[in-house]
């Protein structure tokens, strides 16, 4: 069969073949991360559920919801340092999405303390440019200020796409 690429498609596919496989040994590490000034070292299940029990401390809940006190085991996994800050923190923004969505119409001061908690999010660091892409740092923005005119559809989108139910 006679190939039909010409030789300027033929180096186009040879550069994506190279991109591709830069990016695949780029994900096969078992040293240090780094990415824009960020390094973070690869680490087993017992340092990043202290990671992220150490960040469930440290953050707010609203008053009916407690976060598990320990990611799930996952034996033989390796995990990012900053993994289980980034649990803690996408829990934080669930019970405090949920707990705005069954506020909002009915307890204003309970949704008002909701969109102050959820005010912190951006500045997190699982929001940071190293671990979240500007699209997802707008896509919260813009359900924020959808929820602050009391508009529930984007942090019920979210809720539904990205939050464990509980």
């Amino acid at each position: 069969m006679k190939s039909t690429l010409t030789n300027a498609g033929k180096k186009a596919l040879a550069t994506a073949c190279a991109g591709i496989l830069a990016l695949s040994l780029a994900s096969c590490t078992n040293g240090d991360v780094s990415s824009a000034g960020d390094s973070r070292k690869i680490v087993g299940y017992d340092e990043i559920n202290k990671e992220y029990r150490e960040s469930i401390g440290k953050l707010s809940w609203p008053q009916d919801y407690t976060p598990p006190e320990s990611m799930p085991s996952d034996s033989g996994t390796s995990f990012q340092q900053g993994w289980g800050d980034t649990q803690a923190s996408n829990l934080f923004q669930c019970a405090w999405e949920k707990e705005w969505l069954n506020t909002y119409s009915s307890q204003p001061e309970r949704s008002e303390e909701a969109l102050k908690e959820l005010e912190k999010v951006p500045e997190m660091g699982f929001m940071s440019p190293d671990r979240a892409d500007d699209a997802t740092r707008r896509f919260f923005k813009d359900n924020i200020d959808k929820a602050k005119l009391g508009d529930p559809s984007g942090i019920q989108q979210d809720v539904t796409a990205n939050c464990p139910a509980s």
